[in-house]
């Protein structure tokens, strides 16, 4: 049934605002991605997170496609992507992600944005190839070293549909009524190849400690719901006071997932992240509203969000 719907959403995808499918061989790594906005707009890659597809951020992608050159990769079977083991590992999708990147933009750094899983990888691209970010963006991030990782593996490791309602209640204050309708769907997702290969193969060294984050010099907006119950806001905190030049946004009333939960919300924060710190290595420009929070990693809240 999962396959099935997700060949469907395949066929649809373009058709609701995501843009071009294309594919990249990077052997033995087939990617499948979406290309949408002008060739010329400032360039933005959207990473989503384990067990998704892409086209999750289609909100996202709808709201900056007019000005920005979007590209949104598949990052396992789900979606379309031939790999081994059914989906990217961490390291091997930051190194397939860059080589996206040089064959899309020819190695101009790019703003790179990351959801979860999505946002680990997007950390670890930064790291080995700072050349190519020049801006980071990371959405209730996984990766972080130091934190409760047998909780979190307790909860991302599901047999049933009890495990289903127990992770739910982790991720989502308001479980999108999609998820609340498919929550077989959801199961058969989570226990799929890709997801058992990031589960069983992620060692310790995949993830990253403040050591790590004190060498991120890509500005960085970290974005976290409040109620996110899988990595919690005192591991965001911590982050943001590890890397050198970011901010924290923590978004009132959502949870581990702000695209699916609260997306008019998270574009404003993205908006404000553009406006505010321009692309191309520069550093942030500091909103006057908040004069120090930019760069001592302290929270910054834009009107609107808590």
């Amino acid at each position: 049934m999962l396959m099935r719907l997700a060949r469907l959403f395949r066929a649809i995808v373009p058709r609701l605002g995501m843009g071009s499918r294309r594919a990249l061989s990077v052997p033995p790594v087939s990617l499948v991605y979406y290309t949408a906005g002008p060739r010329d707009g400032e360039p933005w890659v959207f990473l989503h997170g384990m067990g998704s597809m892409g086209v999750t951020w289609r909100p996202v992608v709808k709201a900056l496609r007019r000005s920005c050159r979007i590209l949104v990769p598949e990052l396992s079977a789900l979606g379309g992507t031939a790999a081994p083991e059914g989906g990217l590992g961490i390291r091997q999708g930051a190194a397939v992600i860059a080589r996206l990147i040089e064959d899309e933009w020819g190695g101009r750094p790019v703003t790179v944005a990351g959801l979860s899983l999505g946002g680990w990888m997007a950390v670890r691209l930064a790291l080995a190839r700072p050349d190519l970010v020049s801006r980071l963006v990371l959405i209730d991030a996984g990766g972080y070293r130091n934190q409760n990782w047998d909780r979190i593996q307790e909860l991302v490791t599901i047999s049933d549909l009890a495990g289903v309602d127990r992770l739910y209640r982790a991720l989502f204050l308001r479980t999108p009524w999609l998820l609340r309708v498919s929550r077989g769907a959801f199961l058969e997702s989570y226990t799929s190849p890709g997801v058992k290969k990031i589960l069983t193969g992620t060692a310790e060294a995949d993830t990253f400690d403040d050591r790590e984050l004190a060498r991120l010099s890509a500005p960085t907006a970290l974005i976290w719901g409040e109620g996110d119950g899988l990595f919690s806001l005192e591991g965001a905190r911590a982050m943001a006071a590890a890397i050198p030049a970011s901010t924290l946004t923590v978004i009132a009333g959502c949870g581990h997932a702000p695209h699916l939960e609260c997306p008019d919300r998270l574009i404003e924060v993205l908006q404000t992240f553009r406006r505010t710190t321009p692309a191309g290595g520069a550093p942030p420009l500091v909103p006057a509203e908040a004069p120090a929070a930019a760069m001592s990693g302290a929270t910054h809240l834009p009107s609107g969000v808590k």
